[in-house]
């Protein structure tokens, strides 16, 4: 299936495209993907922030306020990366809320069938290298982290995907291959569908659980963990007749977070006006600063950490469900009794 790399209109963003998926990463600032389109109904995959108005944001700063970062989230999927949490104090430098590596512009280079994006973080001695092409409908990324320094430093490491509330993640089921879904320890919002800490059975069959998300209507606000034995999952919403899946290496993400905000009540930044789902797979859990984490991965002076991760859509009856993924990005589907 030929595939097309081009620059856009706004002189900022980058467009991958084949017959089945159009893509837009933006390298200006974090290497984002803004969007991912499934091109035979033009369905739209990944949530939007209405508020950017359309506008790739430009790099950010690096102040530790996280309305820094809400400020200038457009949506869409972002690298958190070396700090996944509140902003953290880590051998005398700042890393700020959801890490730096979302804040920074990155170089771009590309050939007719891969876009290669690359940077070097100013706080924290890291080079990192994010490789995207297509094949069929799943987007292929492979992301590299170098530690240029001589130091073992600790990192978060993650990726957060939010998906479209008005489609594929309307009132929508995670599957997985996990057994439960456990919500953040401490109170998330002042209004949760789960208590903090609480357990949510997925009741797995053939070693595939299932979530279900807020409906359509709610007023709540979750964050919600869960530890996978492989790396994947799979999202599809009542009466789509598409399913959206990632994987990844689950020696490195062992951890699914899946956030849920559902015009819950309250002020800044959301003001009950937005329904917004990411899930997310993360090295460790829960959303803490990583000063505090106890468990973070940690990685040698002088040595690189590479992954492969796959983002894909398909279609899917509505009898069917996954059961699993293949090496190139797409679902086993089945039914079960």
């Amino acid at each position: 299936m030929m595939m097309t790399i081009t620059r856009n209109a706004d002189g900022q963003t980058y467009q991958l495209e084949n017959d089945l998926l159009s893509v837009t990463v933006n390298p200006e600032r974090g290497a984002d993907i803004l969007s991912m389109i499934w091109r035979p109904t033009e369905t739209e995959i990944l949530w939007r922030n209405p508020r950017v108005g359309g506008l790739p944001p430009l790099r950010g700063d690096y102040d530790p306020d996280p309305r820094s970062y809400f400020d200038n989230y457009p949506g869409g999927v972002q690298e958190l990366f070396p700090n996944a949490g509140a902003a953290t104090e880590i051998e005398g430098t700042t890393l700020p809320f959801h890490g730096e590596a979302l804040r920074r512009p990155w170089a771009v280079e590309h050939t007719e069938s891969t876009l290669t994006c690359t940077t070097v973080l100013t706080r924290y001695p890291f080079a990192m290298t994010k490789t995207f092409r297509l094949d069929g409908g799943v987007l292929h990324i492979s992301a590299l982290v170098e530690n240029i320094s001589e130091t073992e430093l600790p990192v978060h490491w993650g990726f957060h995907p939010a998906f479209n509330t008005g489609t594929v993640a309307r009132s929508g089921r995670v599957y997985g291959p996990f057994e439960a879904v456990t919500s953040h320890p401490d109170s998330f919002s002042s209004s949760q569908r789960h208590a903090p800490g609480s357990l949510v059975d997925a009741s797995p069959v053939d070693g595939v659980g299932g979530f279900d998300l807020a409906p359509q209507g709610s007023r709540t606000a979750d964050l919600l963990y869960a530890t996978v034995s492989e790396g994947w999952f799979g999202l599809r919403s009542p009466g789509t007749h598409l399913l959206v899946t990632m994987s990844w290496p689950a020696d490195v993400f062992p951890e699914l977070w899946i956030w849920e905000e559902a015009h819950a009540p309250g002020g800044y930044p959301w003001w009950g006006t937005a329904h917004i789902v990411a899930i997310e797979p993360h090295t460790t859990s829960p959303f803490a600063p990583l000063e505090s984490e106890p468990a973070a991965l940690r990685i040698p002076g002088g040595e690189t950490l590479k992954i492969d991760l796959t983002l894909g859509v398909q279609p899917i009856n509505q009898e069917e469900l996954p059961l699993g993924m293949d090496t190139t990005g797409v679902a086993r589907l089945g039914v079960r009794a």
